[in-house]
């Protein structure tokens, strides 16, 4: 295990996000220039949110056809859920 001098808890180590909202607005931030004025003020726009927030849960849900993964993926290409690869990070 490494350490340094100046502070010997610090390993190192990437500290990997595991809430999926955290997961999607990290993504996100690697596609935006996020050091430009315009690319953090794009970054303050988003929001990402745990489950559905509150004035949203109330309304109907409706599926979009033209978006689903099934028809819009080549059969052979892998796919998972967000849900699913924070569970495998350890999110609770």
């Amino acid at each position: 295990k490494k350490t340094m001098n100046s502070n010997p808890r610090h390993t190192g180590a990437i500290k990997h996000p595991r809430a999926p909202a955290k997961i999607l607005w990290r993504t996100i931030r690697g596609m935006i220039p996020h050091k430009t004025a315009r690319g953090g003020a794009a970054l303050d726009r988003l929001k990402t949110f745990e489950g559905i927030p509150h004035p949203y849960d109330q309304k109907k849900r409706m599926v979009v056809p033209s978006c689903l993964s099934v028809l819009r993926l080549r059969p052979e290409r892998r796919r998972c859920r967000l849900g699913d690869l924070s569970t495998e990070y350890g999110w609770k």
